[in-house]
């Protein structure tokens, strides 16, 4: 009953301070007023307007973590954004994976499994993050990715599927 109260109360904030510009001091009072939706919120949490989240009490944020407008968490299978994480615009955290069931995808289990962005990582606009990836810290995801395996601390990648594209970048 709790999960519903907060996934409610998380969607009712977004939803009424959507009308507000996604200047510093709106990120933050929205920051502050979801923050107990979460699993944990740490400090200077800023979330910008159009975000939507499943499962908040299964996401985990760190310190001075940037949500920007549009981005999509599902976080039935647990998400991690660690501390100095920035999403770009239109980011998609898919936690879930399909499966098939009388040979349709409609009816078929989800497979939850969880996403952790390292410290200082962060995304580019539009890039999909899939079930059971884990981004290192300091990394970078180019804008229009899809990340399907493990990137490295430090490094770059982009594409579709996202490959390495520089590595030990500081």
């Amino acid at each position: 009953m709790l999960r519903v109260f907060l996934y409610a109360w998380f969607t009712a904030v977004m939803a009424l301070t959507a009308i507000l510009p996604d200047v510093g001091a709106v990120l933050v009072v929205r920051g502050l007023l979801v923050r107990g939706c979460f699993r944990k919120c740490g400090k200077n949490f800023r979330i910008a307007s159009g975000v939507k989240m499943t499962f908040t009490t299964r996401v985990s944020i760190g310190d001075h973590v940037y949500i920007a407008p549009g981005c999509w968490i599902q976080g039935i299978g647990g998400v991690t954004l660690e501390g100095e994480v920035m999403l770009g615009p239109f980011t998609v955290l898919a936690s879930t994976n399909h499966t098939k069931k009388n040979g349709s995808y409609r009816y078929g289990d989800g497979i939850p499994k969880p996403i952790s962005l390292g410290v200082g990582s962060w995304t580019g606009a539009h890039t999909v993050i899939t079930a059971g990836t884990t981004i290192g810290a300091g990394a970078a995801v180019a804008a229009g990715s899809v990340v399907t395996k493990d990137v490295p601390a430090h490094s770059i990648v982009g594409g579709v599927p996202a490959r390495i594209l520089k590595e030990n970048v500081e």
